[in-house]
């Protein structure tokens, strides 16, 4: 199911709605919001598109340094429990600047889809976070339903070409 704007009712890109330009709930709101006008699914095809061609593989990458205030209060979260918003807060920047990251690449690759999207987390040294988003960039068309016609179709011969004479 789409997400569907709270402020417009419009449709909901990954981190933007793409009627109003409003942020996506639960997003980053100190993040820069990215406009991204490409189908961006998790599965391998869709629903409502055909696949018409197959550009490759394409990638987003985004690393994220240490922050020794950050580190400090995930720490001291870590002893007393609880969820640590700094470093949530830096998951999701992290995920929209690399979503946005491909979907730029698989733009000016020619493509109108991101198909199979996945994300990819590591660490680099002992400090630094990488976040990689990775999919198949594609030319999608929408589906085009056949018109419904009230006549069945049938296997007669057409009118005046009988086998019987």
């Amino acid at each position: 199911m789409p997400w569907t704007c709270p402020q417009c009712g419009g449709k909901l890109g990954f981190n933007i709605c793409w009627t109003c330009r409003a942020p996506r709930p639960d997003s980053d709101p100190g993040a820069e919001v990215a406009n991204v006008d490409l189908l961006i699914t998790t599965t391998p095809s869709f629903s409502t598109h055909n696949i018409d061609h197959y550009f490759g593989p394409v990638f987003g990458e985004t690393i994220y340094g240490a922050n020794v205030l950050r580190d400090f209060f995930a720490a001291v979260t870590d002893v007393i429990g609880g969820r640590s918003d700094e470093y949530e807060t830096l998951l999701v920047r992290g995920r929209n600047t690399a979503m946005s990251e491909m979907a730029s690449r698989a733009a000016r690759m020619g493509a109108n889809a991101v198909v199979g999207m996945h994300f990819d987390y590591s660490t680099v040294g002992n400090s630094m976070l990488m976040i990689c988003c990775v999919g198949t960039a594609v030319t999608a068309s929408p589906v085009i339903d056949k018109p419904v016609t009230d006549k069945p179709v049938t296997n007669a011969p057409a009118s005046g070409n009988s086998d019987k004479e």
